[in-house]
């Protein structure tokens, strides 16, 4: 195996040392103080971190991906393919446009317009809402598991799995593969 560059060692650290400061260093759970009884406890909320930080950079990266096609249709970007991101930030219109009406809009919104403009697929429509769903069951609630939709599951469900598994994990992906391939292809 190829070894760390200084700057990979530098940030390894980094990234060991936030992992630590936010109480996500697993590979370091044995060395915790407490009764070995909170362990447990500590690793349930080190999986559930892990879980609703994927969802959420998945949910963020999809919305990025809608926002990127509504803008190249409005600011022509298709037909001008010399025309950068960074050459219309230095535009007036286009940063009113994303501050003003992109970051305003919730991402189902922005999926009804790429519908408009695209055609969505209903497969990947039904995808992008149910990630949207799971999104905001765990970006608005400390305990998504006792929402009225998960009550009698006592448990997160995603497409028939428990989401805090890998089973669960693995069906969100499945959704966000499916969506981001779409999506790809129409920027």
């Amino acid at each position: 195996m190829a070894r760390l560059t200084r700057t990979q060692r530098k940030l390894h650290s980094e990234v060991e040392e936030i992992a630590a400061a936010v109480r996500m260093d697993v590979w370091n759970i044995e060395r915790y103080s407490e009764p070995p009884f909170s362990r447990t406890a500590l690793l349930k909320i080190m999986k559930d971190k892990l879980v609703r930080s994927h969802v959420i950079i998945k949910y963020a990266l999809i919305d990025e991906y809608l926002t990127d096609v509504i803008c190249n249709y409005y600011f022509y970007r298709q037909a001008r393919k010399n025309t950068t991101y960074r050459e219309l930030w230095r535009t007036k219109r286009f940063e009113i446009f994303v501050h003003h009406l992109m970051d305003e809009m919730f991402l189902l919104k922005k999926l009804s317009v790429v519908d408009a403009i695209k055609g969505v697929p209903s497969e990947v429509s039904s995808a992008i809402q149910r990630i949207n769903d799971i999104r905001n069951a765990l970006a608005h609630s400390l305990f998504p598991e006792n929402r009225r939709r998960y009550m009698a599951y006592k448990k997160v469900i995603y497409s028939g799995k428990d989401l805090f598994t890998v089973e669960g994990v693995n069906k969100f992906n499945e959704d966000c593969a499916l969506a981001e391939r779409w999506l790809q292809k129409k920027l």
